[in-house]
């Protein structure tokens, strides 16, 4: 049996500003960049059209919790950068830029990662997140035709070189 209206009428108000509130916070996630990543994202495409390309950015993006502290991280990876009829300003011989954006547990998405890389992947071990990436062979001081592997532990803030 339910509750008569006039209990539940106080109720209402409170769980719709709830839902709002919800709902406005799963759409900044899920829904629009941050302005510091979308800026980054103009930035590649404005470097497009000014080598008369004309950019398609759509796949660069994607979020997910890289580190493992509960909240979204965006990573922007510009080998899925099309730049069509121009060159993709953000690859080179020794691979394409790799940033990654960790959420701070507030509102803001800071740049903690950015490297050019080959390949890269997200892995577990022990427990703990790590990235590994593949880097032309200057990273790790060899020719630069060579590659070398390199690993970073992801901690709620940082992203450093693995020991």
């Amino acid at each position: 049996m339910l509750p008569p209206a006039r209990k539940l009428t106080p109720l209402i108000p409170n769980l719709l500003t709830a839902l709002l509130i919800l709902g406005g916070s799963l759409c900044a996630f899920a829904g629009e960049a941050p302005d510091n990543v979308a800026a980054e994202i103009a930035y590649a495409a404005q470097s497009c059209k000014d080598l008369d390309g004309t950019p398609h950015a759509d796949a660069v993006l994607s979020f997910d919790d890289v580190n493992g502290d509960g909240g979204e991280d965006w990573v922007a990876d510009y080998a899925k950068f099309d730049c069509e009829g121009g060159i993709n300003p953000m690859c080179g011989a020794d691979g394409c830029d790799l940033q990654i954006f960790l959420w701070n547990g507030a509102t803001a998405w800071p740049l903690t990662f950015e490297e050019t890389v080959k390949s890269y992947r997200f892995v577990r071990r022990g427990g703990k997140p790590e990235l590994q990436v593949v880097m032309a062979g200057s990273a790790c001081d060899r020719p630069g035709s060579e590659t070398c592997r390199i690993t970073y532990s992801l901690d709620h803030d940082a992203i450093e070189r693995a020991r």
